[in-house]
């Protein structure tokens, strides 16, 4: 899911490659600042790496088997495998990041 990231130049978090598949959010001292989307980009100044930190989600489509089991008309059990598949919409990154602790758990639930 979220993995820390470091930047492209050692010894300094100034600039980074975000792969094409992630979003970036950048971190001053700690605090979110901004999302950084695919490409090369400027965060802005650091002093040997450790004023900007870089937190990292997917882009991509993923999948989520939960198996649900449900109680028919006629008192039957019928246990169903059901595929959620989720992806992080882009204007949605940061809630993304910061607001769900596990998105896999929380999806069990709701289905």
């Amino acid at each position: 899911m979220q993995q820390s990231e470091r930047g492209c130049i050692p010894c300094t978090n100034c600039f980074v490659t975000v792969p094409q598949d992630k979003y970036f959010a950048v971190e001053n001292f700690g605090k979110f600042s901004h999302i950084l989307s695919p490409g090369l980009a400027f965060a802005g100044p650091d002093c040997c790496g450790c004023c900007i930190g870089f937190r990292s989600i997917t882009s991509r489509v993923e999948q989520n088997n939960v198996n649900v089991q449900t109680k028919t008309k006629d008192n039957v059990f019928v246990t169903a495998r059901v595929a959620v598949q989720q992806s992080v919409r882009p204007e949605n990154v940061q809630d993304a990041m910061y607001r769900l602790l596990d998105v896999h758990a929380q999806n069990d639930s709701y289905v």
